[in-house]
Parts: C-alpha cells; structure tokens; sequence
C-alpha cells in the first residue's frame, strides 16, 4: 500500500505541479499587464478573426500599435486608421480618413487593447499547461509555455471555447492568444462562430519610447468635434445643391427652385420601415421648425399611415445627382448640402447640421 501511494504520489504530482504553474503563468502576465502604466512599453499586435457559419464566411485582420510611458499611451490602427493617444493631461482621438479631432481632460491609465489581456488573464476558472513552443520575433525566438484556460464569460446566447496563451515566462508577457466564440439565437437554426487570433508581432517592456509618440499635434485642415465619426465624409458637404425635381404622391411639387430660403432634408430609402421611420419622426419632431423633410423612395409602395411626404424617384435619377442610394440630404436656406451621408452612423454629424440650418 505504501508503495503504491510513493508511485501515486509520483505520478500526480508533477500534474498538480503543471496545473499550479498554468495559473501562476496567468496570474504574473496579468499583473504586469497591470503594470505597464507605470513603465515604458511598445506593442504591435495583429488580430485575425474568422467568421463561419452556414451562410457566413469571412475573415478580417487588424494591425494595431500600442506604445506608452510613464502613464502616456498611444494607440493606432496601422498603417492609417483611427489614433488614440493621453498626453499626461488630456485624451486625444484621431480619424484620418475625415481628418477630425477630439480633445478632452483625461486620466492615467492603459491602452484598452492591452487591458483587455489583463482583465482574460484574471477572468480564468481553471488551467494548464499543454507544452512549450517557440515564437519567432525581429529579435530573435522566444521560448514560450502555452497555457489553456477556461474562461468565466459568456451568456446563453455565446459560449466561448477555452482560451490559449503563450506567454514568455522570463518577462511574464503574453504574446499570442486564440478562442472561439460561438452564437446562438431562437431566431438562427444554425449556430455561427468566430475564431479569434492576436499576435504580438512587437514586444517591448522596460525600453526607451521615442516622446515624440506621446504627444499630439493636429495635422494641416484638421477639424476638431465633439465626437468621431467613422463613416465616409461625403464630397457634397458644402457644394450647392444641383437642381432637382419631385413630385410628393400627393401631387405637391418639390424641387430646390421651389424652396427659396428654407431647408429641406431628403431622405433616400427603399419603402421599408427601417428607414421611413426615421424620417416620420423627424418629419413630427422638426417640421414645425421650418424644416422640410421628404422621403424619397425608387417605387410605389404602401405608406401605411405614415404622414411624411413621400416622394417616387423614378430609375433613382435624383439619388443618382447626390451619389446614394440610401441616406440623407440636408440642403440649407441658402441651397447649400450641409450633410450628405448615412443618418444610422453618422448622427452627430446630422445633428450639428441641423443645428447650423437652425431647425434644430
């Protein structure tokens, strides 16, 4: 009997050894996760995520470059895309594509896309270590030890598979980490999934960050708002509007000669409800201010109680004159666009637009 506990004991151990080691392994990546705000850093990650499902496929990749020092940080999509960035006294947000600014009074604090490794390291239920593999970097291979864990999230509607790191055991880095996240809905027969793949390409603790990184200055023509916008800025803004014509399928006439010195919104749509709605409500909302509001739609269709003016755009010729098929179109009293774009993404815009026309 003896013997066979020395031989058990033997066996096990090593077992409760490795399992120990997983959750110690996550427990000291998450805390110096934590700590990066207090050191220098510089991180470039690349995320891949796979979507499948029975009628979904696709799959997109994201590079983004987080450098920090002394509770300055930096965050960019590269090689072009959105910019946030704490200068020690305030946050900063960049949208190139727009070329358009915030600036707001900020704390210290880290990078949410390296917060994020620090909050699934801690929210682990259990561990362990499946092997050791070696990563490839510009400075040479790292050894790692790969570590499964389960998480402690979802809800009915998404189970996430367990998740597995690699983590550098002499700096306490993760530096790669993949799941699978799968949903489930009443309304979906099919369950559909996305797996998740991030890569440290570029990992750095403890080494000089060039200062020019943690300041910001806003480019030439940039304009600075109350909150970024990422959909496309439309040419039209600012242009005069080109002549147009409608008839409402009430038999009033609309067209720009027609409306001198008042604004007017047309919005584009289909005849669903998904975009009539909106304009019913700002039609009630905004037409006692002077606003004219109509929607425009390609065919007959059944209007079912809404009280907008409704107008036929035969063959979409004058959606064809502002380059939409579906959207919006804020011409001023002066028959200039102030807005032209997708009502949906890009609401602040509409808003200060409307204000500019003064029906707001």
């Amino acid at each position: 009997m003896r013997t066979f506990l020395v031989i058990a004991a033997a066996v096990f151990a090593p077992l409760a050894i490795r399992a120990q080691n997983a959750a110690d392994l996550l427990q000291k990546a998450a805390a110096n996760m934590s700590a990066l705000s207090k050191s220098s850093y510089d991180f470039e990650k690349v995320e891949i995520d796979e979507f499948s499902g029975s009628s979904l496929s696709n799959r997109t990749e994201e590079h983004v470059r987080v450098a920090g020092s002394g509770g300055r940080y930096r965050s960019e999509r590269l090689p072009a895309g959105p910019l946030y960035l704490f200068d020690g006294s305030y946050r900063w947000s960049y949208n190139p594509e727009r070329n358009e600014y915030t600036k707001a009074a900020g704390v210290p604090g880290l990078a949410n896309d390296l917060s994020e490794f620090e909050l699934a390291a801690y929210r682990v239920k259990g561990a362990r270590v499946l092997r050791q593999e070696t990563l490839e970097f510009a400075t040479g291979p790292v050894v790692c030890q790969v570590v499964e864990a389960v998480a402690d999230r979802g809800d009915a509607n998404q189970e996430y598979s367990p998740i597995t790191y690699w983590i550098d055991p002499a700096r306490n880095l993760i530096l790669k980490r993949n799941y699978t996240i799968t949903f489930r809905s009443p309304d979906r027969p099919d369950p559909h999934s996305m797996r998740v793949t991030e890569s440290f390409i570029r990992a750095s603790v403890g080494q000089h960050v060039d200062d020019a990184l943690l300041r910001f200055t806003p480019p030439d023509g940039a304009v600075e708002v109350r909150q970024l916008i990422f959909a496309p800025k439309s040419a039209l803004t600012g242009k005069d509007c080109p002549d147009f014509a409608l008839t409402t399928i009430d038999g009033k006439s609309i067209s720009r000669a027609a409306l001198p010195g008042q604004a007017i919104l047309l919005q584009f749509g289909t005849g669903s409800d998904q975009s009539l709605l909106p304009a019913e409500l700002t039609f009630r909302a905004l037409r006692a201010r002077g606003l004219n509001v109509v929607y425009v739609a390609p065919r007959i269709f059944d209007t079912g109680g809404y009280t907008v003016p409704v107008a036929i755009d035969e063959g979409s010729a004058v959606a064809g004159k502002f380059g939409m098929r579906t959207g919006a179109v804020l011409i001023d009293q002066l028959g200039k666009i102030v807005f032209a774009g997708d009502t949906a993404s890009d609401t602040h815009s509409l808003v200060q637009a409307l204000r500019q026309a003064g029906v707001w």
